[in-house]
C-alpha cells in the first residue's frame, strides 16, 4: 500500500470532470477484504455501465477504455509509480440479485471461486501470486461481486489467466461445497456474535420490507442449510459472463499492451443472458420504525438509519459532502469546533455506493 500512496494522492481529469484516486477502508463482508482501491476511475462505470457511453480507445486518455466482442468492459489506467500491476474484476452480482430461498448464493459462489478451476489445481492457485510476493482477494456485497490481485508487473499474464479460469471454468466440486457451507455458517455465527454487526442486519432488515437490500449478504440460516451444489453453480453460469464484467487495470503497464493481453485471455469466453433481472421497488416508508434488541452484557448500542440517494441521483454527491461535514477528519468535521470534553461514546456514520435510491444511511453510537 505504501508504494501505491504517491499515486493515490494526485487528482486526473477524465472526460472533462475532476475525480481523484484514493483508498478507503471497508468491510462489506465479514474477514473478506479491507482495503478498496479506487484508481482515478469514475465510480459509476462500475455500478451503472449505462451511465456514461464508452469512450473510443485511445492511447492518450488517462484511462483507457474498450468493449470486447463479447461484451467485457475493460478499464486500463498506467500509473508508473512504483512496478506494480493490479487486476480487478468486478460482477454486477450481489445479494440484491438473490432470490427467496437463495439468500447468500452470491458470498458462497465468491468463495467457490478460489477451488480451482479446470486449468488451475486448487492446490496451486494460491501459489501462482504469491510467487510475485503478490496479494490477492475478493468480496460480495450487495449490489456487486469483486475480485483483485495485485502483485509486480510482470505477473500480469498470470493475474489475467486467473481471472479469466475464474469467469470461464470453476468447478464445483460438491465436497468443497459442503465444506464451505461450513465454513460459512460458521461466519455468520460470528458476525451474530458481535454486538454493532447483530445490530445492523436488524436495522437493515427493518428499513426494508420488500426490496432485496434488506437480506445480509451472508444470508440467512435457514437457507445457507439448504442450498445446494446445483443452486451455486447455476448462479455461477448465469452471472459469471463477460457482458456481466468490469476487467481493470492499473499500474505500471503499457495501456495497449495490457489491452491486447485481456483481448487474449478474456476474448474467447462466450457472454450470457443476464437482462432477466426483476427489479422490486421499495414502497415509500409511512412512519418510524424502531427495533430493540436485548443481550446479555453492560455496552448499549444505538444505530439509526436513513434512506438516502442512490449513486446517479442528483441529490448523491451533496450526501457525501454532508457526511463529510458531520463525520470527516479529526480537526475538519462540524463536530471538532465544540470546545467541550470528548464524550465516553464512539459515533460514526456511514454511507453506501449503491444503485438503487433505498439503502440507508446509518448513524451508529455505542456507549460504555
Amino acid at each position: 500500500i505504501s508504494a501505491l500512496k504517491p499515486a493515490l494522492a494526485k487528482k486526473a481529469s477524465h472526460s472533462g470532470s475532476v475525480v481523484c484516486r484514493f483508498a478507503f477502508i471497508r468491510k462489506p463482508v465479514r474477514g473478506r477484504l479491507t482495503v478498496f482501491f479506487h484508481s482515478g476511475i469514475r465510480l459509476t462505470r462500475f455500478y451503472n455501465a449505462g451511465m456514461a457511453k464508452p469512450a473510443p480507445f485511445s492511447t492518450a486518455s488517462r484511462v483507457h477504455e474498450e468493449i470486447l466482442d463479447n461484451g467485457l468492459r475493460v478499464l486500463i489506467q498506467e500509473i508508473h509509480t512504483a512496478p506494480l500491476a493490479s487486476v480487478w474484476c468486478w460482477y454486477r452480482v450481489g445479494s440484491k440479485d438473490e432470490t427467496t430461498g437463495q439468500t447468500g448464493v452470491s458470498h458462497w459462489v465468491e468463495h467457490m471461486n478460489f477451488k480451482g478451476t479446470t486449468n488451475i489445481p486448487r492446490d496451486k492457485v494460491k501459489g501462482i501470486i504469491e510467487q510475485f510476493g503478490g496479494y490477492w482477494n475478493g468480496y460480495t456485497w450487495i449490489d456487486q461481486t469483486t475480485y483483485t490481485e495485485t502483485a509486480t508487473r510482470d505477473a500480469l499474464d498470470h493475474m489475467l489467466f486467473i481471472e479469466a479460469e475464474r469467469m470461464a471454468n470453476c468447478l464445483y466440486d460438491p465436497t468443497d461445497c459442503e465444506s464451505e457451507r461450513t465454513v460459512i455458517i460458521s461466519e455468520l455465527h460470528g458476525g451474530e456474535n458481535d454486538p454493532d454487526t447483530l445490530l445492523d442486519q436488524e436495522l437493515t432488515a427493518t428499513a426494508f420490507t420488500l426490496h432485496p437490500y434488506r437480506h445480509p449478504t451472508i444470508g440467512w440460516l435457514p437457507d445457507l442449510q439448504t442450498m445446494t451444489r446445483d443452486d451455486l453453480y447455476g448462479h455461477y453460469r448465469r452471472f459469471y459472463v463477460p457482458n456481466n464484467a468490469t476487467l481493470v487495470i492499473v499500474g505500471d503497464v503499457d495501456a495497449a499492451d495490457a489491452m491486447r493481453r485481456a483481448s487474449r485471455h478474456f476474448g474467447g469466453i462466450r457472454p450470457g443472458d443476464v437482462a432477466r433481472r426483476s427489479r422490486t421497488v421499495e414502497p415509500a416508508q409511512l412512519g418510524e420504525r424502531r427495533l430493540t434488541l436485548s443481550r446479555e452484557g453492560t455496552t448499549a448500542y444505538l444505530k439509526l438509519g436513513y434512506h438516502a440517494p442512490a449513486l446517479g441521483d442528483p441529490d448523491f454527491f451533496p450526501m457525501l459532502v454532508l457526511d463529510a461535514v458531520l463525520t470527516g477528519a479529526k480537526g475538519l468535521n462540524l463536530w471538532a469546533s465544540f470546545r467541550t470534553p470528548p464524550p465516553q461514546r464512539r459515533a460514526r456514520t456511514r454511507s453506501h455506493l449503491v444503485r438503487d435510491a433505498v439503502l440507508p444511511h446509518s448513524r451508529c453510537s455505542r456507549v460504555a
